[in-house]
């Protein structure tokens, strides 16, 4: 009934007035049209609980249509005679003001508010009187049951009034805020076809609210826009776009040209790499006939330099030997150290794995428990214990929990009401330790059982080490015994390669004397091969030269012939774009005229909500309002006394229910 006073008290003031003072609502110079107020009662969730329809004409013969549950007039004691759905009276007044209440509370758009206290969903009843952070979710979409005509021609207005003494921190995206005295008025504006899905967010201390108010009316905005700047611009893009595309074809035609010009250059390298190569070829061939002289007068020396090159190779081969044996050390002392090195850590290895295996013995949480239980702690029946106490007290918090709430809200036991609230945070707490104890209980078995599988796989892993260094002990055991007798023989070794290397020096020298000889008769003609090889290497030079022109010159050719086809392409795409832009003035001057249509609201005729029977309707105005949010008024309560008692009493109190 709340709501329904409220729509009384507007409707007796008058009409609401136009959401904006841009929206303007065309009037007619027909004679008794009538003007349609839809009001629409919704409680504070936005869920319609009853839609009103105020029709107002001139004064006259009155014949309208509607599917009314009741129909009266506001102004006039005349009455009303109704058939079916067709209702007719006469009044003589300047206007006449009459209001049915519609069968059909379906209306075009789905409104919806819901109400989160510090991230709980809440009724709106429940959220009065509340406190904390406070988010209220406004949404608006098509309602699909009601004829599309409002929806898609209609503009809303929302309008939130919030006590700033009240709510703090106030956030709203999208809102136009004003403030009015001690209140803040938060505006949402929505576009005819466009719905809402946003969020109110403030701090509330005893949160209440006043009703949200939403009003709807045709959009028909009177907009005129110069576009002339705008199209300015796309004539200079227009012409950019031509003076690219000539452009483009110059280039074109360059390219054509280059490419002609780069052809001949290229047949011009080839004919200079054919002469380079026959150049070439005869130079080769008196290379080799010099070549095949030398060849003659080198027979003589060749067993002279094999003889001089294979005593070098001895003399080298004996120095090496010679060096490789001095760097021997003969003393046996690191080999000894290496055998006793090997055993300490064969002895290691041994003592690791046995501590491995001791650990691994006493290392588990049925270990850890057995000793516990040695120390008088059972730990199966201590997390057991925790569980059942832990069930005991959520039962009590439930019970006390259920005799809060039914004296929470009442002034007279705000103090018990205190009470029992710092009674169920204690009892909460030690709930929550006992589910701890059992949590590190529950981490101990798995961190205990955790460490003892991996001392498994260590164990494994030390005796594979164990097994295979007694393996490598053997084999150093082993060396060091072939070693001993190696290293007795090498003294002797070397002491007789160190006289034959002195004495084959002596007879190094007398082969390199001879050689000698033999090279002083080769070395006149050499210097004939060497002009005669200079000359070759000059001429495969050339050669070379002109194949890395020729081939130049035709990866040349190739790119100017890709530059021509990127050129010809150019031409071609910017030919396109001229042909693809050269309407776009007309094409961007309709769309700015379909966004401002859309922008202004559409011309169509205004038609009746209330029925499609009524033509004549020069209005249709919608106005939504929401129940409030209040606090309830808490009832006198008769004065119960109380026997005191400490908090320690009424503890032992709660285990003993």
């Amino acid at each position: 009934m709340k709501n329904r006073k409220v729509f009384s008290k507007a409707i007796s003031c008058g009409l609401v007035a136009v959401m904006t003072a841009g929206y303007t609502i065309p009037a007619y110079a027909v004679e008794n049209q009538k003007e349609e107020v839809i009001y629409v009662m919704s409680d504070a969730d936005g869920d319609v609980n009853g839609v009103y329809a105020v029709n107002i004409w001139n004064g006259g013969n009155i014949t309208d249509y509607g599917e009314y549950s009741s129909v009266k007039l506001l102004n006039e004691n005349e009455s009303i005679k109704t058939d079916g759905d067709k209702i007719t009276f006469s009044s003589d007044s300047d206007k006449v003001y009459c209001e049915g209440v519609l069968k059909n509370t379906e209306i075009p758009w789905n409104i919806s508010l819901q109400y989160f206290i510090d991230g709980k969903k809440l009724t709106a009843e429940e959220t009065a009187g509340k406190s904390g952070k406070l988010e209220i979710k406004f949404k608006v979409t098509q309602n699909k049951n009601c004829k599309p005509d409002f929806f898609e021609n209609y503009a809303l207005q929302a309008n939130f009034t919030l006590d700033t003494n009240i709510c703090s921190n106030i956030s709203a995206d999208g809102a136009t805020t004003a403030n009015v005295g001690s209140k803040k008025q938060l505006s949402y504006t929505i576009f005819a076809g466009k719905g809402i899905d946003t969020t109110i967010s403030a701090d509330v201390e005893n949160f209440e609210m006043d009703s949200v108010s939403i009003n709807g009316i045709k959009l028909n905005m009177d907009i005129d826009v110069d576009t002339s700047e705008l199209t300015g611009k796309v004539d200079e893009l227009n012409d950019g776009i031509e003076k690219i595309d000539d452009g483009a074809n110059q280039v074109s035609d360059g390219t054509s040209e280059l490419k002609d010009g780069n052809k001949k250059l290229k047949n011009g390298s080839s004919e200079l790499f054919k002469g380079a190569e026959t150049l070439n070829n005869g130079i080769d061939d008196l290379s080799s006939g010099v070549s095949q002289i030398e060849s003659g007068l080198n027979t003589l020396n060749s067993q002279s330099s094999s003889l001089t090159s294979g005593s070098g190779q001895v003399k080298n081969a004996l120095q090496k030997i010679k060096t490789a044996l001095s760097s021997v050390n003969s003393d046996t002392e690191k080999v000894k150290q290496l055998v006793s090195a090997s055993g300490q850590i064969k002895s290691a290895v041994s003592s690791l794995k046995s501590g491995a295996d001791e650990l691994s013995k006493n290392l588990g949480y049925v270990q850890y428990k057995t000793v516990m239980l040695q120390n008088g702690l059972d730990m199966d029946y201590l997390k057991s214990a925790n569980a059942d106490t832990a069930e005991a007290l959520n039962q009590q918090i439930l019970q006390l929990s259920g005799t809060l709430s039914q004296i929470q809200n009442i002034p007279e036991y705000a103090e018990q009401s205190a009470q029992l609230e710092t009674q169920i945070e204690q009892l909460s707490g030690i709930v929550k330790l006992l589910t701890a104890n059992n949590g590190a209980i529950s981490g101990t078995e798995q961190y205990l059982d955790t460490l003892s599988g991996a001392l498994q796989q260590i164990d494994e892993g030390l005796e594979q080490l164990d097994e295979s260094y007694e393996e490598f002990d053997s084999a150093v055991n082993v060396l060091a015994s072939s070693l001993e007798g190696i290293v007795t023989n090498i003294s002797a070794l070397s002491s007789a390669i160190n006289t034959l290397t002195d004495e084959y020096e002596s007879l190094d020298s007398g082969i390199n004397a001879y050689t000698s000889g033999v090279s002083d008769i080769c070395q006149g003609y050499s210097s004939l091969v060497s002009g005669v090889s200079q000359l070759a290497d000059g001429s495969k030079n050339l050669l070379d030269g002109a194949d890395s022109l020729d081939k130049g010159l035709s990866d040349m050719y190739d790119g100017v012939t890709e530059l021509c086809d990127g050129a010809g392409e150019l031409s071609g795409g910017t030919g396109e774009l001229k042909d693809k832009t050269s309407g776009m003035d007309k094409e961007i001057e309709d769309k700015i005229d379909d966004v401002i249509d859309s922008v202004k609201g559409g011309n169509n005729k205004v038609i009746s909500f209330v029925s499609d029977k009524n033509k004549n309707v020069k209005s249709v105005q919608f106005v939504i309002k929401t129940d409030s949010i209040e606090i309830p008024e808490v009832p006198e309560q008769v004065e119960v006394t109380e026997e005191k008692t400490t908090f320690k009493e009424k503890l032992i109190n709660l285990f003993k229910r």
